[in-house]
């Protein structure tokens, strides 16, 4: 009876102890993710915030699922592949602060680009959760197309609680992520399969099943190959306002102040198939001294960008300091990265598009792609959703026509690339996009 007395307060001390440890915590600060703030303290996360760290999940389940891959998957060697594929590095917290998310897996049997493009795009939905000061966890396994592999993917993705997401075409790489995915119970998303099952409906045609990278490639180069070489060596020789005598032969004319992107711009539309040329707004004594050549060609292919004064300063400053410009250095940078100068330099290139009816674009905040992507809907306004490198195709389908149509696309067929055709028309003035 003495020895059961004795007892008696320690099993009572055990039963309490999941109580107790599960308050312990509860308190302790996790992962949350809020606009501006950390969570410290106790409590629970926010509505709509997460938790980084639950891998005691995973290894419940990681002898289980190992096992069962092993099983499954096709013995293709004695030695797993698992050891062949490079060690997934998850990027480092840069302070004790910084939570870093879940990590991403992408699986892909090309480069991969388009899926992890898709990701981050779908990433700044969750920008009140995420501090965008830390490193995304997104990890991209490029040119994958062994059943082994996928399932090699799978069992790390389990140990670092991933979201896997794949953009792969071939039937028996898709059988192994469902399959891989099924027996590690890791959430999988497929970008392709839906996309290319209505496309096969809609096309009346059935998929080839054949990646992108693997595909026999023609011999002999497309005319419009030639066409978007031709845009890019056009863009790289009229870069900072050089020779504007051939300027009317550009699709698009770019126009700003020192350090608002129009070079990497003018790069990206010229890989693009468009013959772009760029000029930088430089005041003299308050003025832009403008060559006669910008009046002279069509006025409709002129683009102005602007951008915040702030950023400007910002932008400017780092550029200095890159290039090893000293603040003792006086007037140097007095007239170039002074908060005064952006803001009387912003205001006169808005004086200047708006006097000549020019378009303009803000670039503050924005990534090239979406800069670009805001002129190519206002080419697309005036000329009909039509490339540059088919407007030849498109002209001698039209020429071609013996009874030409009084519809809108057939015009749009006809007139594309002729300026004349486009003259007196605009993308809307002094309206900001």
């Amino acid at each position: 009876r003495a020895r059961a007395r004795a007892r008696r307060p320690q099993e009572a001390g055990r039963a309490q102890e999941p109580a107790s440890l599960a308050r312990r915590q509860e308190q302790e600060p996790g992962g949350c993710r809020a606009e501006g703030e950390r969570r410290q303290g106790g409590g629970r996360c926010p509505e709509g915030v997460f938790e980084v760290d639950n891998r005691s999940r995973v290894a419940a389940v990681q002898k289980e699922s190992a096992a069962k891959v092993a099983d499954v998957a096709p013995k293709t060697s004695s030695k797993s592949s698992l050891e062949q594929l490079p060690e997934v590095k998850l990027a480092p917290a840069p302070d004790a602060n910084c939570n870093l998310t879940k990590p991403i897996f992408v699986i892909s049997d090309c480069t991969g680009e388009s899926a992890a493009n898709t990701v981050r795009s779908a990433l700044g939905q969750f920008e009140q959760c995420i501090d965008q000061s830390c490193p995304t966890n997104l990890v991209i396994f490029r040119f994958v197309n062994k059943e082994r592999e996928v399932y090699d993917i799978f069992e790390k993705a389990a140990e670092e609680d991933a979201l896997v997401v794949t953009s792969l075409v071939a039937n028996r790489m898709m059988r192994a992520v469902r399959v891989a995915s099924k027996v590690t119970k890791v959430t999988t998303v497929d970008l392709w399969s839906g996309l290319l099952d209505h496309m096969e409906e809609h096309l009346e045609m059935a998929r080839s099943g054949i990646p992108l990278g693997r595909r026999k490639q023609s011999k002999t180069l497309s005319a419009e190959y030639f066409r978007m070489i031709e845009a890019v060596e056009f863009t790289r020789k009229h870069d900072d306002g050089a020779m504007p005598e051939s300027w009317p032969e550009a699709d698009i004319l770019l126009l700003g102040v020192s350090r608002t992107g129009k070079t990497p711009l003018s790069i990206y539309l010229g890989q693009r198939g468009y013959k772009c040329a760029n000029l930088p707004l430089v005041p003299i004594n308050g003025k832009f001294h403008l060559p006669k050549q910008l009046f002279e060609i069509d006025q409709n292919k002129v683009i102005g960008l602007l951008i915040d004064p702030e950023l400007l300063l910002t932008i400017r400053s780092q550029r200095m300091d890159a290039m090893g410009v000293e603040r003792s250095a006086g007037l140097a940078r007095e007239t170039y990265d002074s908060i005064l100068r952006c803001r009387e330099e912003v205001t006169a290139a808005k004086d200047l598009y708006a006097d000549n009816g020019w378009p303009v674009l803000d670039v503050t905040d924005r990534a090239v792609e979406e800069t670009a992507a805001r002129i190519l809907r206002l080419l697309s306004d005036r000329d009909g959703p039509y490339h540059p490198i088919q407007v030849e195709g498109v002209k001698q389908a039209g020429n071609a026509s013996q009874k030409p149509t009084d519809s809108v696309e057939s015009r749009a067929a006809a007139d594309i690339g002729n300026p004349a055709a486009v003259k007196g028309t605009s993308f809307g003035g002094k309206n900001m996009v």
